[in-house]
């Protein structure tokens, strides 16, 4: 067991937002800055495993490349790394698979290329589970590395809990971003469905494929989502707690849920109450309960399409976890139950919107407890699973530890393309009364 989640009192433990302002200044640059999260990563990686490929030399001159443009840019100067199945033209990209060792890509998708061109140094490829399911790889929560540290962004949420990188980009599907991101004590951002553009990152299920962000602030998310979406950075809104509305959303899972969980989501909405916050109870239409056997289906029928090329001709390099579930999942599903499937999920989706009317956001839980020891599985999402499927945006906010000391979050969502609101009101609710 080790625990590899200290401040090193380094240019590495900064945030994103506040190194651009270092930079900015002309206090720091793209290089001293790389220079110091390639330090922690040598100093720590052998442990974690949480880079699929790192070139260091490569590192450096992006970073120079960053410093010599010296453009300004949104995210001027600042580190990120990109989760194994986003295609880069100067770094392989393995899928989370054998069957792509040494793939390389012709070309850097959109939303790494929108980085760069707002001043982001690309520093290295995250470690994915395969094809981004959930079999996993190597890498180990960097708080206790006997713990899994989620899937299947676990590369990219270790390496920005362990304070290697400022910013990660993941992706998630059913829970793959916010669940790493509260077991490695990080802030995680799932963006409303097709914000984030999608094209070079590798399809999963593309009825719920969603980029996503991990980061160590909430300011930091506001960034990065201005630099992808190609848009002008409108800093965060100074929300008032005592202002907001929120649903404490139990979810019809709640049973789910550990002691400790239970205890973190019922004091954070007391907190918010006694900071003027008007919490009520909120359950979702009815429905909630059955609904992750309909996304069974859709995940399964799409997935096992998306993946037809490896199970045609590279089966016997595939993983039982994945042929055995998402896979026969989708050959069980026949078109007819595929349609009737997805028409339940979009009515759905209306019903919850309508539900959402009269409160500003809703509390509910990151993950069902603390990150299961042993890297084997990756943890349960179902506490992400509806949000996914409902397309809305998700935050999950680090919210003390459980009795293993490892992180607990706790997850805020809200309306559909109204990302901006529930990002400054996670902001404001982090400050008001989390630790």
């Amino acid at each position: 067991m080790a625990n590899l989640c200290r401040t090193i009192g380094t240019d590495a433990d900064l945030t994103a937002s506040e190194a651009v302002e270092k930079i900015g200044r002309g206090d720091l640059t793209a290089e001293a800055l790389t220079r110091a999260c390639l330090d922690r990563i040598a100093e720590i990686e052998d442990q974690v495993h949480a880079f699929a490929y790192l070139d260091p030399d490569l590192a450096i001159r992006n970073a120079q490349a960053a410093d010599k443009a010296g453009k300004g840019g949104v995210i001027q100067g600042v580190p990120f790394a990109m989760k194994d199945i986003i295609d880069t033209a100067d770094m392989p990209t393995g899928y989370g698979s054998p069957i792509y060792t040494g793939h390389q890509a012709a070309w850097n998708a959109p939303c790494v290329a929108a980085c760069r061109a707002s001043g982001g140094v690309a520093l290295g490829k995250t470690v994915s589970t395969e094809f981004a399911h959930r079999h996993p790889n190597e890498t180990r929560n960097p708080h206790n590395t006997d713990h899994t540290p989620g899937g299947s962004s676990s590369g990219s949420a270790a390496a920005v809990g362990a304070h290697m990188v400022p910013v990660a980009f993941g992706t998630q599907t059913t829970g793959s971003t916010i669940r790493p991101a509260a077991y490695c004590g990080t802030v995680g951002y799932k963006p409303s469905y097709g914000d984030f553009c999608l094209t070079g990152v590798r399809d999963n299920v593309p009825s719920f494929d969603t980029l996503g962000l991990i980061a160590r602030s909430v300011d930091d998310l506001a960034l990065f989502r201005a630099a992808v979406m190609a848009l002008p950075h409108e800093p965060l809104e100074a929300v008032e707690v005592s202002g907001l509305r929120i649903g404490f959303c139990r979810t019809a899972f709640w049973d789910r849920a550990d002691a400790t969980t239970h205890a973190l989501l019922e004091q954070t909405a007391d907190s918010l109450g006694a900071a003027g916050a008007t919490v009520t109870e909120f359950s979702l239409p009815d429905g909630e309960a059955t609904l992750p056997g309909e996304v069974v289906n859709v995940s399964g029928f799409e997935f096992s399409r998306v993946m037809m090329h490896e199970r045609m001709e590279h089966s016997d390099q595939l993983s039982k976890a994945l042929m055995e579930g998402r896979v026969a999942d989708g050959l069980r599903c026949s078109y007819a139950q595929y349609r009737a499937s997805e028409a339940v999920i979009r009515e759905y989706r209306q019903r919850s919107y309508a539900a959402m009317e009269d409160i500003d956001l809703l509390l509910t839980p990151s993950a069902p407890g603390e990150a299961p020891e042993g890297i084997t599985k990756t943890g349960d999402a179902i506490f992400n699973n509806v949000w996914t499927t409902t397309h809305v945006p998700a935050v999950t906010l680090p919210a003390g530890m459980g009795p293993k000391r490892l992180p607990l979050g706790v997850q805020l969502i809200g309306h559909l393309h109204q990302d901006h609101r529930l990002l400054s009101a996670a902001k404001a609710i982090q400050t008001a009364v989390l630790p």
